[in-house]
């Protein structure tokens, strides 16, 4: 098993914001950005107490911590050996991408259903900040605003239950997300193109077409496949040079 590295620090403007953080949140904050940009590796051994050591925080925000992101799916906690980076089961993303098509399907269904019109200014907000993501070209920008998007639509399906679990699945895939952005060769022109496709699902759940809308989400979440499908299976080896070719 990995062992854990140092924790990179990460500078907390002081102000408000770092008033009403707790030094839950604080730790919170700064160990999923460790994992989710993969600083923190899979199967990496988390120590509470170099933790403590390292960040001048006492064990109980960090063990605070360590629960919320394990409720994130990122951590796993084992009794009596302490906690861990959740691995990445690429055996298991079949299911996971099977299992997160239909959990989006009935959320975009039923937002369509049951939006409220908060909901509407929510999305609205969410692909725009999507679309200034993508402007970035940040790899962890775009995959982290992506998933807010994905959030609000859940957050307007009406039923909370679903949209916890289909929220918590989607956070499960960002750092497999996050690996395949950074693999694949991905222009302004591609990001685009999921800006509208967004901005379509927006339409449709304005508009109460719910057929429309889980129609949407089905052909995006199939796109998001083909993107896994490229990224474990790798790039076709007709792509790599090994010097110059000679005519037959």
């Amino acid at each position: 098993m990995a062992k854990n590295k140092a924790v990179e620090p990460i500078e907390i403007e002081d102000g408000e914001d770092e008033v009403r953080q707790s030094s839950g949140q604080r730790v919170y904050s700064l160990l999923r950005e460790q994992i989710l940009s993969l600083k923190l590796p899979p199967n990496a051994e988390l120590d509470e107490v170099q933790f403590s050591r390292e960040l001048g925080f006492s064990r109980t925000p960090i063990r605070e911590a360590l629960i919320r992101l394990a409720a994130d799916s990122l951590v796993v906690l084992a009794p009596n050996r302490g906690a861990r980076v959740a691995p990445l089961d690429f055996d298991q993303v079949p299911q996971l991408i099977e299992t997160l098509e239909l959990y989006e399907r009935a959320t975009t269904r039923w937002a369509a259903q049951r939006r409220l019109p908060l909901h509407l200014v929510a999305l609205e907000r969410a692909n725009s900040d999507f679309a200034a993501a993508c402007e970035t070209g940040d790899p962890r920008l775009v995959v982290e605003t992506n998933w807010a998007f994905h959030d609000a639509i859940n957050q307007a399906c009406g039923n909370q239950y679903m949209a916890a679990d289909c929220s918590k699945m989607l956070r499960g895939v960002m750092r497999l997300s996050l690996l395949a952005f950074r693999q694949n060769d991905t222009s302004l022109a591609d990001y685009d193109i999921v800006v509208a496709q967004h901005q379509e699902m927006i339409d449709a759940i304005r508009a109460g077409d719910a057929d429309r809308a889980e129609e949407l989400a089905y052909l995006h979440s199939d796109e998001f496949r083909d993107r896994m499908k490229t990224f474990i299976s790798g790039k076709p080896t007709s792509e790599l040079s090994l010097g110059e070719r000679r005519a037959r």
